[in-house]
């Protein structure tokens, strides 16, 4: 069996280690980046030699996966059924298409489910994101899932439902896929609709673009920053792995999300 120092850079990251100093100045590094722009990478999180199995595993499972591939609303959907101007960011869909690996798809001997199943990796995030509690979903489905994008996929426009995302970049493409976004570019009281125009109508002025190689973790939270995932160029798949945490115990998604996933999947 592997230890998990043999998966997780553990001397760059002594995330193990709550009582050593570098484990605190990890912490409140991750803290103000997170209040500051939006997101924390933790790069060559995954040692490199462990990248490439983790990937070859997940896109061995892609015949079997959830086929999605229709446009969405960057907001709530059938916000664009609503009775807004027709030139407003709530009535505009944007593409989105990927196929998803579901959690039981992936083996439990899997590397990628040691790291999820890491309690000290669990604690960490749980002190990073300044949870009281926080638990890894038991959802059979959505616990542990991968995105896989292949050309011309793409992940449009979207705020997130949850505060939080993490997540596992496992293969770049040769070209596209690029992550973009604007951080906290609404807030709690305000939408700041026209902020959101301007950055929908011109990205390369308006997005943040961070560089994300692959064995990176990044934690983001989503659900006042703007973001999206460009197309995909080229043969090379774009593999991410997303771990879903919840601040209630045995938390599963409702069955009626479930059977629509499950739509999705090969006949």
């Amino acid at each position: 069996m592997i230890e998990i120092n043999q998966i997780i850079d553990l001397e760059r990251y002594p995330i193990d280690r709550p009582e050593d100093s570098r484990y605190r100045r990890l912490l409140e590094q991750g803290q103000e980046m997170l209040r500051s722009q939006s997101l924390f990478t933790m790069p060559g999180f995954v040692r490199a030699e462990r990248v490439v199995p983790m990937a070859k595993e997940l896109l061995e499972l892609r015949s079997q996966s959830v086929r999605y591939d229709r446009p969405r609303n960057a907001y709530d959907y059938g916000s664009e059924n609503q009775d807004w101007p027709e030139d407003h960011p709530r009535k505009q869909v944007h593409p989105c298409a990927y196929n998803q690996i579901l959690n039981y798809q992936i083996s439990n001997d899997s590397q990628l489910k040691d790291i999820y199943y890491w309690q000290p990796l669990t604690e960490f995030l749980r002190r990073l994101c300044g949870y009281d509690a926080f638990y890894r979903v038991e959802c059979p489905y959505l616990a542990l899932t991968s995105k896989i994008a292949g050309e011309g996929d793409t992940d449009g426009w979207h705020y997130d439902s949850n505060d939080v995302v993490f997540s596992l970049l496992l293969q770049a493409p040769d070209a596209g896929g690029q992550f973009e976004y604007s951080p906290n570019i609404r807030s709690e009281n305000e939408e700041n609709y026209a902020a959101v125009a301007e950055l929908f109508a011109d990205p390369d002025r308006h997005a943040l673009r961070p560089a994300m190689a692959e064995g990176d973790f990044n934690i983001f939270r989503g659900d006042l920053s703007m973001h999206r995932v460009t197309a995909v160029e080229g043969q090379r798949n774009r593999v991410v792995a997303l771990f879903c945490y919840d601040r209630n115990p045995g938390m599963r998604y409702q069955q009626w999300y479930i059977e629509q996933l499950k739509q999705g999947l090969p006949k």
